[in-house]
């Protein structure tokens, strides 16, 4: 019910949204016109001339060094293209393999602040503009260097800023040689890429390396009303560290260590409590669990012990892209966990969770709150700067990705020489462009629409 009010209310600012602006541009079009600002159906777009010069400046004075960054550009979406089709083709296989435990709602494809509930609103505006701003100024950059006419930059709004832009000529565009053409869409994703490396380094290596985790267990995030751990004293913000004598490192060590009690059964727990004095460590040593199907309502539940309780695990190498990793396979794994920060809830690291780690070393001068706002703030940067890096790679029109594909495909072709028609070579290579560009987008839905009818 909850989740079906948050669409109704989305829905309905939304359609507020397009309505108001529909009336509005129907009304005063031409005084809004005045202001360089126009409307596409419920985008509005802020056109403007400032930060041109900047850009023709760097872009004039700066040619070779442009150039070269736009041939570095070309490599690393070249390689974003091809890990992150691939990465979907594997997603693919994995709802198949794996469709009871996969649950996406459609929102959560979406990199949206507001509509996607794992983007924080301000965090994710926040990188989003940072994000668009980047890969836009790259985009003018090498449409300058590359001779074709910047018309306009602007901000896009779509009840939040969507970002910013810039307008380049596109007859300019589409009489340019396609090795410059391909640098200037490689710009943008690649810079996002960059972008989201140095500031994953200042999040990680900068700003984690202060960071310790005030005790090595589970973390206490919520408890159930009622329930073993409400009565016997458990309160958020304590840490499990001893579950009926077995040491709690991580989730799975609770998770085991519960699975072999029954209910009505005594345990002993000892916390991590920032509510005392000395090192912190007290025990609770009777604690009486409940029936778990009474939770659950699960016969196969019936018997078994209950706590109440919702946890994290809490360790400092969750901030780090490789952790402790020796091997491929663990760095593999630990840049996942990472980048899934938000599904952990460790980003942002904000309430309770903040109560689980203490700022040592060189930001320790600084507040607590101010310290993870800037935390978090260069985290989200970083995350939706790779989201739009990567995403920017894909190979599907209108994405950076599908026209880079799009002249690739026409330049390999055009060296066979039943291709070289042009008018005939550029009808297959639309043809095909389309096709791929459908196709992604139904590996990307795949994701929502498989797990529900398999």
């Amino acid at each position: 019910m909850d989740m079906i009010y948050w669409y109704l209310l989305a829905l309905g600012i939304i359609l507020l949204w397009t309505v108001a602006v529909s009336i509005v541009w129907g009304r005063w079009k031409e005084q809004i016109e005045k202001k360089s600002i126009q409307c596409m159906g419920p985008f509005v777009m802020w056109k403007t001339q400032r930060g041109k010069q900047l850009i023709e400046k760097i872009a004039t004075t700066r040619v070779k060094l442009v150039e070269t960054y736009g041939r570095i550009s070309v490599g690393i979406t070249g390689v974003s293209m091809v890990t992150m089709t691939a990465l979907l083709v594997f997603s693919a296989y994995l709802v198949i393999e794996r469709a009871k435990d996969i649950d996406i709602e459609l929102h959560m494809l979406l990199g949206l602040p507001g509509l996607n509930p794992m983007i924080p609103l301000w965090y994710g505006i926040l990188g989003l503009i940072v994000a668009m701003v980047v890969h836009e100024f790259s985009h003018g950059l090498l449409t300058i260097v590359a001779k074709v006419k910047v018309v306009s930059l602007g901000i896009m709004f779509f009840i939040f800023p969507m970002g910013a832009f810039v307008e380049p000529d596109e007859k300019g565009i589409m009489t340019l040689e396609k090795k410059k053409r391909v640098r200037m869409y490689s710009a943008g994703p690649a810079s996002n890429i960059i972008v989201a490396g140095v500031f994953s380094v200042i999040f990680s290596v900068i700003l984690m390396s202060s960071v310790q985790p005030v005790a090595q267990g589970i973390g206490i995030t919520g408890v159930g009303d009622g329930t073993a751990a409400d009565i016997g004293g458990l309160v958020p913000g304590m840490i499990i560290t001893t579950f009926n004598g077995t040491p709690i490192l991580r989730q799975s060590d609770f998770t085991n260590a519960i699975a072999l009690t029954s209910a009505n059964q005594n345990v002993s727990i000892e916390v991590y409590d920032p509510n005392i004095g000395g090192d912190g460590m007290r025990v609770l040593p009777n604690v009486t669990l409940t029936d778990k199907f009474l939770e659950t309502g699960k016969i196969a539940d019936e018997g078994k012990g209950y706590l109440g309780i919702n946890s994290m695990t809490v360790r400092d190498d969750y901030f780090k892209p490789i952790g402790d990793s020796r091997t491929l396979g663990d760095m593999g794994v630990s840049v996942s966990i990472y980048i899934t920060l938000p599904l952990q809830r460790l980003s942002p690291v904000d309430g309770v969770v903040m109560g689980f780690y203490e700022i040592d070393g060189f930001w320790s001068f600084m507040p607590t709150g101010a310290f993870w706002i800037l935390a978090n703030a260069c985290y989200w940067i970083f995350w939706l700067n790779l989201m739009v890096g990567l995403s920017n790679a894909l190979p599907a029109v209108p994405l950076d990705g599908g026209y880079i594909f799009k002249d690739w495909l026409d330049s390999f072709m055009g060296r066979i020489s039943r291709f070289q028609d042009v008018e005939k070579r550029t009808k297959i290579v639309d043809t095909i462009a389309l096709v791929l560009a459908f196709t992604i987008l139904f590996l990307i839905l795949w994701q929502v629409i498989g797990p529900r009818v398999l």
